[in-house]
């Protein structure tokens, strides 16, 4: 096939359509290349907004679940405890709120559970973290405490409010309780500048409940304010009562809400505590010297004689009377039978070997022959009835007498019987409450030392720490280096059977956080926290949970 010869008019058209097609090609290759260009530019933003937008919703939404769900995890633990220790749980809620930012800090978080802020150290545990200062604003390292739960951290915030001291102020936070504080927001002012420094503070805590409606939280029943000490004013005028079998000093005020050492002086009781049934005693509002005209009058000093001269009594009639009635039967027709009346003396004898002499004589005479009494006793038998016949009135008079008497002395020896038993458990309770007054009286001498993490001798203290140094010194046992192992070092008994050198304990058992010494009525001796030293406590202010008696 030949080729075609192309005229220079056709070969100039043919190059200006190649020209033309390679401007259209580059002029769309631009397009498309802005065009993708501009979609890579433009679509990771419409991106981004549409994901932001998702996301924030569902934040929103998950923030108003976590934090119903923060408020139900944290009352359960809170609201018991409140209504336990006169406070509000509104507070306590608002306040874990606030200051763990609906438990959104690192030291809320596990595995620190401090949900109130608190820095230090707890049972000798703690952490550095992050937390923001109230006043600067800036965020900080502090030495935060470490709890092992949410629970932990509850209890020890409630030990801080109820038992802290500070500037003079025996109840520091006092002003938060519920039987102090007519409202949550009477109790919520009461922190201001103490628990935080924050100057809104205590708006916050009071936006805070009523946001999220925390006074459903709080106990509905009315609170009676307690009482600093020991019902040392009762009624007005002196009211009595007498002891029963089984009472005891502790069981006496424990029924009348009243101190020991009021009861004690009220009734010129020494300290062995020693009482005793149908003894009346003050219980109510009076003095020593109205008490004593009673104990004297009581029949402490006769039931001694009584004991010692009712054998006597009994004795003497007998050893003259016995012989008689023994020989009345033995009519003239029946001096035959003088061998029975011989045995019939054989069983009176021995009763009257002690006590009468004469007896004894014709005791001896007894075991000989009938045939050679006979003879001899019949003249002697024969004067007795001669004698006997005018008086045989009075004879019988004395049996009945007698036996009157036979069972007034078995009642009295059961009396004696019980009263023994009565001292005899007197004396152990008197041991007991000698034993615990050594306690107390030991506990007392480290008042004012300070309290330290683990320490357990006269340097610092921490609560458990003292109660195993206290009971060394004064029983040489090693009651157990902490709370739990304490709580098996007796028997348990309920707080309101606690008496002096008894051990108390707050939190259930097996997981106990913290002891004290019972000092009698509602007084303790303990080692209260980091910053405290040994002091008394109020069960009334701080309330333990149950109680161990050692000894």
């Amino acid at each position: 096939m030949s080729n075609k010869v192309l005229t220079r008019r056709e070969l100039r058209q043919q190059k200006r359509q190649k020209t033309s097609n390679y401007r259209y090609l580059k002029k769309g290759s631009a397009v498309v290349g802005t065009a993708l260009v501009t979609v890579s530019v433009a679509a990771p933003l419409l991106n981004t907004h549409e994901v932001e937008a998702v996301e924030g919703k569902t934040t929103a939404t998950t923030s108003n679940v976590d934090k119903k769900a923060f408020i139900n995890e944290v009352s359960n633990e809170i609201k018991p405890l409140a209504e336990k220790h006169d406070l509000y749980a509104s507070i306590m809620i608002a306040q874990a709120i606030v200051e763990s930012d609906w438990g959104q800090t690192d030291y809320a978080q596990a595995p620190y559970y401090n949900l109130f802020g608190l820095e230090g150290q707890y049972q000798g545990k703690s952490a550095m973290l992050d937390k923001k200062d109230a006043e600067t604003g800036q965020t900080e390292k502090k030495e935060m405490k470490q709890y092992g739960s949410y629970k932990e951290a509850i209890q020890d915030y409630i030990e801080i409010i109820k038992t802290t001291s500070r500037d003079g102020n025996e109840n520091y936070f006092s002003g938060s309780w519920r039987s102090n504080a007519n409202d949550y927001k009477t109790a919520a002012a009461a922190l201001e500048g103490r628990f935080n420094d924050d100057k809104g503070y205590v708006q916050k805590l009071v936006s805070t409940i009523q946001e999220h409606d925390l006074t459903s939280y709080d106990a509905t029943e009315p609170v009676t304010p307690p009482v600093a000490q020991p019902a040392a004013a009762a009624p007005e005028q002196s009211k009595e009562y007498t002891v029963q079998s089984g009472d005891t000093v502790n069981s006496i005020t424990n029924q009348f809400g009243i101190g020991v050492q009021e009861f004690t002086d009220w009734n010129n009781i020494d300290d062995s505590g020693n009482i005793y049934e149908g003894q009346k005693v003050v219980v109510g509002n009076g003095t020593a010297s109205e008490a004593a005209p009673v104990a004297q009058t009581a029949p402490v000093e006769t039931a001694a004689p009584v004991e010692n001269t009712t054998p006597v009594v009994e004795q003497q009639p007998v050893a003259n009377v016995t012989p008689t009635p023994e020989v009345t039967p033995a009519a003239p027709a029946e001096v035959p039978t003088s061998t029975t009346d011989a045995l019939k003396q054989e069983p009176a004898a021995p009763v009257q070997k002690e006590e009468a002499p004469a007896q004894q004589e014709q005791t001896t005479q007894t075991p000989a022959p009938a045939e050679t009494q006979t003879p001899e006793k019949q003249p002697e038998q024969t004067q007795q009835e001669q004698q006997t016949a005018p008086d045989q009135t009075q004879q019988n008079q004395q049996q009945q007498q007698q036996e009157q008497q036979n069972q007034q002395n078995q009642q009295q020896q059961q009396q004696d019987q019980q009263q023994q038993q009565n001292q005899q458990q007197d004396q152990q309770q008197s041991t007991d409450a000698t034993r615990g007054q050594q306690v107390v009286n030991e506990a007392e001498k480290y008042i004012g030392t300070p309290y330290v993490w683990g320490g357990k001798d006269t340097s610092g203290f921490d609560c458990s720490g003292l109660t195993q140094y206290v009971y060394k010194q004064v029983t040489g046992k090693d009651i157990g280096v902490w709370t739990v192992a304490q709580e098996s070092s007796g028997t348990q008994i309920a707080v309101d059977q606690a008496q002096q050198g008894d051990l108390l304990f707050w939190g259930d058992q097996g997981s106990t956080y913290h002891v004290a010494i019972s000092a009698g009525g509602d007084q303790y001796i303990h080692a209260p926290q980091p910053g405290e030293n040994v002091k008394y406590g109020s069960t009334q202010y701080y309330t333990p949970d149950f109680g161990v008696r050692v000894y």
